[in-house]
């Protein structure tokens, strides 16, 4: 299964036992009414979502798991695969240099020499 969607959100790694580690983020579903849904990243997938950044677009592809606990019925999105193209992070915008000629300074009047 696969579903596009914006990300909303991306939590952090939880190392839960020495060969299991669980990472979620959120996307946004466009549609008439928008859905926020969550989805798992497990083990080695948790770096899947490392390239994106909140608000990119990205194709999520996706195993459902549902499994039995005291009587109660679990579910999970766990995705394996996630495609669409990285921006990158927002950096600062570099700021013209002004030279300043020798000799003259570029504070105030009451530059001391030392």
């Amino acid at each position: 299964m696969n579903v596009k969607g914006k990300i909303k959100s991306v939590g952090n790694t939880e190392q839960k036992s020495a060969k299991f580690s669980i990472r979620t983020f959120v996307l946004e579903l466009e549609g008439k009414y928008p859905e926020l849904v969550e989805f798992q990243l497990i083990n080695n997938n948790t770096l899947l979502i490392d390239p994106f950044n909140v608000g990119d677009e990205i194709d999520a592809h996706f195993n459902l798991k549902g499994r039995e606990y005291n009587g109660r019925v679990y579910n999970s999105l766990q995705v394996w695969k996630i495609e669409g193209e990285a921006k990158p992070q927002n950096e600062a915008t570099p700021q013209p240099k002004t030279e300043v000629p020798q000799g003259e300074s570029k504070g105030t009047e009451d530059d001391l020499p030392f």
